[in-house]
């Protein structure tokens, strides 16, 4: 029997992308107990404001349980709270986003203090994943001649998605929500990552990529 993959998630739109895009994926791996599981279980929670307390409590409760498993996470950098370990040490490092990302997950794991856990902060949230290609939006029928224009002017201005801002107006769920009429994230996000697919993400995110390829050794050892 193969490990337990436990991803902890953000919100609602994480977890469906942990059960239509990666779950699959890892399938066709040969790994088949792939779990997402919500930090926050309140009716309504559209995701977002993950207090490091419960998020701590979730990974540590999991832990808990059988050896043969590995947990991980699935939150976004953008607008992280800053109770998490060393934030304000992090906030010193400037130019250097990725460095700044990679210090606050190392900061994750020394403080959990498990070799089963697998810290990963999304740079800089979940839907800068959708900018990959804009195949995810051809099929939306109310999307404007200049909103498409705009939606692909951002596609080419960044080759690594993962990089687009997180400035209140033009971080990737603001763009989004902006550009995409009656945009609704679960099914919108999930339909447009799987429109798009894995390998395209793969290939421009190389954080998420690294990430996932982690995963995949870890499932193995």
């Amino acid at each position: 029997m193969s490990k337990v993959l436990n991803i902890i998630v953000e919100g609602p739109t994480e977890t469906e992308f942990v059960t239509q895009c990666l779950r699959p994926y890892f399938n066709n791996k040969g790994f088949f107990n792939i779990r997402p599981i919500g930090i926050e279980t309140s009716p309504g929670f559209k995701g977002g404001d993950v207090r490091y307390s419960r998020y701590k409590k979730h990974i540590q409760t999991i832990l808990r349980g059988q050896e043969d498993l590995l947990v991980t996470s699935l939150i976004d950098f953008y607008r992280l709270r800053n109770d998490f370990p060393k934030f304000d040490e992090a906030q010193k490092i400037q130019n250097n986003i990725v460095q700044k990302v990679d210090f606050l997950e190392q900061a994750c794991f020394e403080d959990i203090n498990d070799h089963r856990f697998i810290p990963y902060i999304q740079l800089h949230e979940f839907e800068g994943l959708l900018f990959t290609k804009i195949d995810g939006f051809n099929d939306f029928p109310d999307l404007a001649p200049n909103s498409r224009q705009e939606l692909e002017q951002i596609i080419h201005d960044f080759p690594n998605p993962e990089l687009i801002n997180e400035g209140a107006t033009t971080a990737p769920s603001k763009r989004l929500l902006r550009l995409v009429p009656d945009y609704q994230k679960p099914f919108h996000g999930n339909y447009i990552a799987l429109t798009n697919g894995l390998d395209a993400i793969f290939e421009k995110c190389p954080r998420f990529n690294a990430w996932i390829e982690t995963l995949v050794e870890r499932m193995n050892g």
